[in-house]
């Protein structure tokens, strides 16, 4: 039987007429479809020819209209609706249209697309006028020729990553991984009922292969892929072969194109390799060009990137200054303490990054409701994001699926945090109600996370349920009083409120984390149940490093070079082997990195090197500031130089460690301010206080 093509409304009368066995009315079709009993005689009229295909007849009869036939064709009619594919709309014949003329290797005249899409020639022009605007971003144009018909001309990377792109917008994931068994064939039964005409531009039996060749990499290689992602790549490798079959190859301009700024991550590379050998062996290819390698590497290079520890060598350093001053900046317009949340900047790290890598080649933006409501409902956050997202990413242009994938990130953190800055303060004063509102001012003026407060006398104490009360201030010593307190003076003074702060962003990060534990449905306590042994280990290392961290000013050297090179020759011997090595390696990470923090005079110089003996954390002043190049790609003054070493390989405690020195740094103004002019002592206590909360 051929494709069973008719309109949503037909489908609907169909439906109906299959259903009800009591015969049915023009009047109950109408008013079921809200339209005049007319337009239900027009589409009566047109139903007769659809149903002789299947030798069967429309009758009417005293009760209404009935269809007539073999039950064994009317079974088969049932089946083909259920699975026909919806009605061609607009959106969807554009998309067809775009393919068909893609791959079209000559002219192919109005008439011959309007018959294929069951359109008018009118029609078919509409369209095209608004493709073209579609085409034009990816630098496509479409030749008129008289009396021969149309063309499009595009380089092969644009018409694959357009097709490939516009088939995956047009399948449900999971209607799509329903093709496929437990043993990751092809169900062909399946695939013959599905009339989805996207599925067609595929040959089922390359599916069939690359599917399997996907699925034996996704467990080690694409844990971190979403389901709409390996799908777009298993869609996308499918029409790759059939392009490379067929000798329509990449050029290296295309490559050049596409990585002149960026380059191709070598696992990328070396998963794009695998695959591609795996194929031309089951085609039979004898060559698959090095181009077609990296072009699928960047596709690959575009999925969900699993996140990099904080201090590795291949951090993005950069990246994850962009991304806290992002989640800072729309912090401070929303008056949210975004920054307190260390799950949204590594979720918004990870996504950004996968998005940049995405931008490299980009694939036509997939249609998704849910993204629409979510800018809806989030409007304002929607827009403030879209804006400082344009500020501290000038140079990258945000696709609007992208854009709000970012907002439901934030938005995630929004629900968290909203529920987490519900303190509750309880005030002890013996001096009389007056002085508790006086301290109960200032504690709101000061301390905004604070969203109710309670006085109490001492005298009603005993009535009180401390457990409701996240923090609790008295004004006085309390004797015997069994609960956690601060004693404060009643006018709450400046050195006062700065520890109150400090508190409060401890016991909201508490909060946060526990609600996000709450929500993966995970037990409060520590995921690796981590025995005393451990806990002990991890206090030794962090006490030694500690020990070791300095702050002193280092003599005038003429160059940054040499001066690099002194401060590792004036680290201690139990730190250091090679310290010429070790100098060198950081002028390379320099030169190939910015390692100048933006409206500081600090720079971060991080090596991992096998002479390194142990974990070292210093900084150093300079007597004379060197210019050089800072993440925003301006020049800067480098005063003041952080230095974190570490062995290679590291272990786990120590990638967590010098991680969180690292991640502190540039986590909000105050941390930058006091990295940038802080004593040794106050950035000592600084580290202190930042390991304890680490270790509770």
């Amino acid at each position: 039987m051929n494709d069973l093509y008719i309109s949503n409304r037909e489908k609907i009368i169909l439906e109906h007429l299959l259903n009800q066995k009591n015969g049915v009315t023009i009047k109950y079709l109408a008013n079921r479809l809200n339209v005049s009993t007319r337009t239900i005689y027009r589409e009566i009229s047109s139903l007769e020819s659809t149903l002789a295909q299947y030798q069967l007849r429309l009758q009417k009869e005293e009760d209404g209209y009935y269809i007539k036939g073999n039950s064994k064709f009317i079974e088969e009619l049932q089946s083909e609706i259920y699975n026909a594919s919806d009605e061609l709309t607009t959106k969807k014949r554009q998309s067809l249209l775009m393919i068909n003329l893609l791959m079209e290797p000559h002219e192919i005249k109005m008439e011959s697309l309007a018959y294929d899409l069951k359109v008018s020639v009118g029609t078919i022009q509409q369209d095209l006028q608004a493709i073209e605007e579609i085409f034009k971003e990816y630098d496509i144009q479409i030749k008129r020729k008289k009396a021969r018909g149309i063309k499009a001309k595009a380089s092969e990377s644009s018409l694959r990553l357009i097709v490939s792109g516009l088939i995956a917008s047009e399948l449900n994931e999971y209607n799509f991984f329903k093709l496929f068994d437990q043993n990751n064939l092809l169900q062909k039964k399946v695939m013959n009922k599905n009339k989805n005409p996207f599925l067609k531009v595929l040959d089922p039996a390359a599916l069939e292969i690359v599917y399997k060749l996907v699925k034996q990499y996704e467990e080690f290689q694409f844990e971190e892929v979403n389901d709409t992602q390996l799908q777009s790549l298993i869609l996308f490798i499918t029409f790759s072969i059939k392009r490379i079959k067929e000798n329509q190859l990449v050029a290296l301009k295309e490559i050049n194109k596409h990585t002149e700024e960026l380059k191709v991550r070598e696992r990328s590379e070396s998963i794009s390799r695998a695959l591609l050998k795996e194929i031309s062996a089951q085609y039979g290819l004898s060559h698959i060009p090095l181009e077609e390698v990296v072009f699928l590497a960047l596709q690959i290079d575009g999925l969900n990137v699993p996140l990099r520890d904080e201090f590795s060598d291949d951090y993005d350093l950069q990246l994850s200054f962009q991304v806290r001053e992002l989640i800072r900046s729309v912090s401070e317009e929303m008056q949210v303490q975004f920054y307190q949340d260390e799950t949204l900047f590594k979720d918004l790290f990870a996504h950004i990054s996968a998005a940049i890598q995405r931008n490299k080649a980009p694939m036509p933006e997939v249609n998704n409701p849910l993204l629409e409501k979510v800018h809806n409902e989030y409007k304002d956050l929607s827009l403030t994001i879209e804006e400082k997202l344009s500020k501290e990413f000038p140079n990258f242009e945000f696709q609007f699926n992208e854009l709000l994938y970012v907002v439901i990130h934030f938005a995630s953190a929004y629900e968290r945090n909203s529920s987490a800055q519900l303190l509750n303060v309880l005030i002890i004063c013996s001096s009389g109600m007056g002085t508790a509102k006086i301290l109960e001012s200032r504690l709101r003026k000061n301390i905004p996370e604070v969203t109710n407060v309670d006085v109490s006398r001492i005298s009603q104490l005993h009535q009180l349920n401390y457990e409701k009360y996240d923090l609790i201030l008295s004004t006085i010593f309390l004797q015997g009083f069994e609960e956690e307190y601060k004693v404060v003076t009643p006018l709450l003074m400046d050195d006062e409120l700065k520890s109150i702060r400090t508190y409060v962003g401890q016991l909201l990060r508490k909060k946060v984390r526990e609600l996000r534990d709450l929500e993966k449905g995970m037990p409060k306590i520590q995921e690796d149940h981590q025995s005393f042994q451990d806990l002990y280990a991890k206090i030794v290392s962090v006490k030694r490093l500690l020990e070791l961290f300095d702050l002193k000013e280092i003599a005038y050297y003429k160059n940054l070079q040499e001066t690099l090179y002194q401060i590792c020759l004036g680290l201690p011997e139990t730190v250091l082997e090679d310290p010429r090595v070790v100098a060198q390696k950081l002028e390379k990470r320099m030169n190939t990195a910015p390692i100048g923090i933006p409206n500081t005079g600090i720079g971060l110089f991080h090596c991992i090197h096998e002479t390194i003996k142990e974990p070292s954390f210093s900084i150093v002043d300079l007597p004379q500031p060197f210019d050089i190049i800072n993440m925003e790609q301006k020049k800067m003054k480098l005063n003041r130089i952080l230095l974190l070493l570490a062995p290679d390989p590291m272990d786990a405690s120590t990638q967590d460690m010098m991680g969180t020195i690292s991640a502190s740094i540039v986590e909000s103004d105050a941390n930058l301010h006091l990295f940038n002019n802080g004593s040794k002592e106050q950035i000592e206590h600084h580290l202190n206080q930042l390991f304890l909360e680490k270790m509770n």
